[in-house]
């Protein structure tokens, strides 16, 4: 058997090679992330020194709209995006607020349960989604502002 000694190096070693190998992953994940992002493969990125340079110039052409209608998809994407965001969040308040009460229940206390239904959240995703939809793809009779300034340029 192993002194406490020896088991305190050993425990020292495992958690310095753990500490390394997950380093070795992080880099090895931002790595893989920075060639999806730029379309090449992760060793070919590996080789470049200029991959911070290429990635920034990247996100300025992307972050320049240069139409009103890139504008307004962009401004509709980010917007999208908080949404997308906030209702999960809501969604998440709402699950922890739920099993807070669950908990008082069973301490016999009377709290009230979250005002927001979780299973109502999920049914109106596909109703927004055909309104998205909908406007992507407008007819004649439904244009909107932003295919007016389309068929405009």
């Amino acid at each position: 058997t192993m002194s406490a000694e020896d088991q305190k190096d050993a425990m020292d070693i495992l958690d310095r090679m753990r500490a390394k190998i997950e380093k070795e992953e992080a880099e090895k994940a931002k790595l893989v992330a920075e060639a999806k992002e730029l379309g090449m493969s992760p060793s070919e990125i590996a080789s470049m020194d200029n991959v911070d340079e290429m990635l920034k110039a990247k996100r300025e052409a992307e972050a320049k709209p240069k139409t009103e209608a890139e504008k307004l998809e962009l401004t509709r994407k980010k917007a999208m995006d908080k949404l997308d965001f906030y209702e999960r969040v809501v969604r998440s308040v709402a699950r922890e607020e739920n099993e807070v009460s669950d908990y008082y229940e069973i301490m016999g206390e009377k709290k009230q349960r979250s005002t927001v239904m979780l299973g109502a959240a999920p049914e109106e995703a596909p109703a927004e989604q055909q309104q998205v939809e909908q406007n992507a793809a407008p007819t004649e009779a439904q244009a909107t502002p932003e295919t007016k300034v389309e068929e405009a340029k």
